[in-house]
């Protein structure tokens, strides 16, 4: 199921304000447009994600220096060699140095920066396998073959860079793709901009053992940030979801192309 809402500027909240229980998603502290969808299969979400991509711009700029400004840019983990793919971890500025699209990873605080994207067939366990029993029974992909996740956290930020450079920057929008969210308001993605403070935290649609896709794009390019939440629980430990622990994990991942931000800010 699909659905598209177009959410008007609100000028401060004290507190989180949400939506229907359906949707539970946070009203952004300035205009933004949100894109969902969530069902067992990639069919459930191809149209939001479609939908997502022609509202961030339709070019879709390669990896390298700084692309149409009006285009976009996508991850979908499939091209990482598998030197940097399970059990290998990879690097939290791949996609700024070896394959520069603007986005650095990391986790906050005093846990290491560890990520990991699941294998190819034939090369080791797919789909996080390596991580947990069964996870590759549990975990669907929108683009065959690999997913993205954490290591030692269910929470993990995104920021934004010219590409190829250590000039930090601002996107327009920015979507992902979810495998197994099975809990209401268990995963999310919180949008920043450049002084640190929150445009909303949207929560994403259930879907156990499908798939689901979040997505908020701005009139302007003020994102400096993104923090994703998957599920309840950080891979390794086994999903329960009448118990409360829901490992959840990522695919695709859109958003416009990276501005370079104005001098002085966060």
């Amino acid at each position: 199921m699909k659905t598209k809402l177009i959410l008007l500027a609100v000028a401060a909240l004290a507190a989180p304000l949400f939506l229907t229980a359906s949707d539970q998603m946070a009203l952004p502290r300035a205009g933004g447009t949100v894109f969902s969808g969530a069902g067992a299969t990639q069919a459930a979400i191809q149209l939001a994600v479609e939908d997502f991509r022609a509202a961030l711009g339709q070019s879709v700029n390669q990896p390298g220096a700084p692309g149409d400004q009006a285009g976009r840019r996508e991850i979908n983990w499939d091209a990482v060699p598998n030197t940097f793919a399970a059990p290998n971890p990879l690097p939290p500025d791949f996609f700024n140095k070896n394959s520069a699209r603007g986005a650095v990873y990391s986790i906050r605080g005093p846990k290491p920066d560890l990520f990991q994207v699941s294998a190819n067939s034939g090369i080791a366990p797919v789909r996080f396998d390596n991580l947990g029993p069964n996870y590759s029974q549990i975990f669907e992909v929108f683009s065959a073959q690999r997913l993205f996740t954490a290591i030692g956290s269910n929470e993990f930020d995104v920021d934004f860079f010219v590409p190829g450079t250590q000039d930090r920057a601002t996107v327009a929008g920015f979507g992902a793709v979810f495998t197994n969210v099975a809990i209401q308001a268990s995963s999310s993605i919180e949008y920043f901009n450049s002084e640190g403070r929150s445009l909303g935290r949207f929560f994403v649609r259930v879907a156990p053992h499908g798939l689901s896709f979040l997505g908020v794009t701005f009139p302007q390019k003020i994102v400096a940030k993104v923090r994703i939440t998957q599920g309840t629980a950080a891979l390794g430990e086994a999903d329960n979801p009448a118990q409360g622990v829901n490992v959840v994990v990522t695919d695709d991942f859109l958003y416009s192309e990276p501005l370079k931000r104005e001098a002085g800010r966060y």
